[in-house]
């Protein structure tokens, strides 16, 4: 028996690259690549953006897991989506990552993010 491509087993290995639609954080990601549109801005609720990110496919996997589970049978959950589940976990690590390294507030606006990794410092 073929299981269909969406349950087919993946190599632990594999990273996986999967297109989000995330509610803008006050990130002031733009819209489309290449726009000039600083980060750290005024948060506008409800507004979505699509971006491209590289999950560990075990993360992934679970999260989807979770989000269809929790969409078909536990509406007070109020996850329907992956972008429910995603959201407010970007949301609470950026929290913490300027209460650690920011005194708590929001970083410096950037109009770019370069794509990619950093290089690493020496």
């Amino acid at each position: 028996m073929t299981l269909p491509p969406e349950t087919a087993p993946e190599t632990d290995a594999e990273v996986k690259e999967i297109t989000v639609v995330a509610a803008e954080l006050g990130t002031g990601v733009g819209t489309a690549l290449g726009t000039a549109e600083a980060t750290g801005g005024d948060r506008q609720t409800g507004r979505r953006v699509q971006r491209t990110i590289n999950f560990d496919s075990e993360v992934l996997e679970r999260a989807r897991a979770a989000a269809t589970y929790l969409a078909a049978y536990e509406p007070l959950a109020g996850v329907r989506s992956l972008a429910d589940i995603v959201n407010p976990a970007v949301e609470g690590y950026v929290g913490e990552l300027e209460e650690k390294f920011n005194g708590g507030l929001p970083f410096r606006p950037v109009h770019r993010m370069p794509p990619g990794r950093p290089a690493r410092r020496a």
